[in-house]
């Protein structure tokens, strides 16, 4: 008896290597979202059919956690970006002062 249930949990907790349907389902997710702003749920619904269900599951999760946290690296190198921009732009108006004030002497 007990026997049965372990050996089914465990062949549900040993999940394979599929790195390439993750793929599969993460860029088709991504080009339904590219479209039509979110997921449609009939795209959702025939991955789900055509993979495995919790997988997709996973991933969409996946995403959505991904998109809630926003990507730190790249507001982190806009804002450095955005800071230099600024810093020039300080400093060319500050040379430009001081190029007028010599001329006007």
């Amino acid at each position: 008896m007990f026997r049965r249930t372990d050996r089914r949990q465990t062949e549900d907790r040993q999940k394979t290597d599929n790195t390439t349907n993750d793929e599969v389902i993460e860029a088709k997710i991504k080009e339904c979202q590219r479209e039509n702003g979110r997921l449609m749920v009939c795209t959702a619904n025939n991955l789900r059919n055509q993979f495995d269900y919790d997988d997709v599951d996973r991933i969409i999760r996946r995403l959505n956690k991904r998109r809630a946290r926003g990507n730190k690296y790249q507001q982190n190198e806009s804002s450095k970006i955005m800071d230099t921009i600024l810093q020039l732009a300080k400093a060319s108006d500050s040379m430009t002062t001081q190029s007028s004030n010599f001329m006007s002497v």
